[in-house]
């Protein structure tokens, strides 16, 4: 008898966004920093609320909120961030805090995805505030540089 094959766990870093549960894979995510001081970019599209030197490195500041159809935060001292990462690229996600770690198998689809577009993955029930939605971390780097893509000609 062939032995049925089980899909990997996986594990995902739930966060606190807009009031809201969201997760994101861990594979995808590479820590949580504290937000000190923050350097504003003259010209920079709304999402990107400065840059931050992350030792050693320049690293983009932004708030997803609006790309997951939930009102701006402005940048506050002090605050946190994930950092996400889709091979070199990397930013930092303002949140307000880490719910904590949680493992997944399957992921059902967002109730929410109407909204969130191709940012939502699914939905992780079971979460502590309530259900989180997973987001796929890299198209959401990919909607934090399309307009800097528009003002640098497409490159």
């Amino acid at each position: 008898m062939a032995e049925l094959e089980r899909a990997p766990i996986r594990r995902a870093c739930v966060v606190l966004l807009g009031g809201r549960p969201f997760a994101v894979d861990i594979a995808d995510a590479r820590e949580v920093i504290v937000l000190d001081t923050l350097t504003r970019v003259p010209g920079a599209p709304a999402p990107v609320l400065g840059i931050m030197n992350l030792r050693g490195v320049v690293l983009a500041v932004v708030d997803a909120r609006p790309l997951l159809g939930l009102p701006a935060r402005p940048a506050a001292g002090r605050g946190r961030a994930l950092v996400l990462a889709d091979g070199g690229r990397r930013a930092a996600m303002q949140i307000e805090r880490v719910l904590g770690l949680t493992v997944f198998e399957h992921v059902p689809p967002s109730t929410e995805r109407a909204s969130h577009g191709e940012l939502a993955v699914g939905e992780l029930a079971g979460e502590p505030g309530g259900p989180a939605t997973l987001l796929d971390a890299r198209a959401v780097l990919a909607a934090l540089r399309r307009p800097w893509d528009s003002v640098l000609g497409g490159s």
